[in-house]
């Protein structure tokens, strides 16, 4: 009988203490908020500065393209800010929305959405590739067939980076893969009509071009010869605003014309 009451008060003590622990946590309040300043309306590929202020002072912030934050970029402060500035740039028309998270100095978390309207701008809309040559045109990319198959010509694929603002400190931080083309196999006509992808450069924008022998088993062919910044752009000439661009490389044999539509 004795062991029970020992062990009855020993579980009481556990319960009681750690219900006033958890007290004790509860009463920690906060009314820590953030604030966001903006411009609402941007357009495609402007540098947008962002003003995080809280009512409080915060030691991380992040920013994710959803509210989960999964896949978020983030910032340590050494000490609490109460005011922040990142930037930001958006290649989509209409409403596009991103999650401003930041923490304060007992880890309590705010949220906030940002919601901008992009609207084109001066930017450039792409609405065809066709790629002229590369190096090893016709020749034989896949060597199990015959040189008289078809099927040993390559299978193109194109891609085209952009540079980006995201969370950064008010530059173009990054190149990302802004679009991967369709696979045209046995070269096919080597001509893609992209004008439903809604593609949308700003006026000179740089932007890095990239192409591929790729095969149905994922292997890859380079149809660049090793060189990996290959950077165009879309700029009147001379005043006058051309519906095509050709670009030349010609240490790689690369030639490819692209169609683009200028805005009213």
């Amino acid at each position: 009988m004795k062991y029970k009451i020992t062990f009855l008060c020993f579980m009481f003590y556990l319960i009681t203490n750690c219900g006033s622990s958890d007290s004790n946590d509860d009463s920690v309040e906060s009314n820590f908020e953030i604030e966001l300043f903006y411009a609402e309306t941007v357009s495609i590929d402007e540098l947008v500065e962002v003003t995080i202020v809280g009512n409080e002072g915060f030691r991380e912030v992040k920013a994710s393209l959803d509210d989960s934050f999964d896949n978020s970029s983030g910032t340590l402060f050494f000490e609490p800010e109460t005011t922040h500035v990142r930037y930001f740039t958006f290649d989509k028309l209409g409403i596009n929305t991103l999650y401003i998270k930041a923490y304060n100095e007992v880890g309590i978390a705010s949220v906030k959405e940002l919601n901008v309207n992009v609207v084109r701008g001066n930017a450039v809309k792409i609405n065809a590739v066709e790629i002229v040559s590369f190096s090893g045109i016709d020749d034989t990319w896949d060597e199990e067939f015959a040189e008289t198959d078809i099927n040993r010509l390559a299978d193109v694929v194109f891609l085209i980076q952009k540079s980006q603002a995201f969370f950064s400190d008010g530059e173009y931080n990054f190149n990302r893969d802004w679009f991967r083309s369709e696979v045209l196999e046995n070269q096919g006509n080597l001509t893609w009509d992209l004008s439903e992808e809604e593609l949308y450069a700003g006026y000179g924008f740089p932007l890095n071009f990239l192409a591929a022998d790729m095969d149905e088993e994922g292997q890859v062919g380079d149809l660049m010869l090793g060189s990996y910044y290959n950077y165009i752009g879309f700029s009147e000439i001379e005043g006058a605003q051309p519906e095509t661009f050709t670009f030349s490389f010609p240490d790689i044999d690369l030639e490819f014309i692209i169609t683009v539509e200028w805005p009213d």
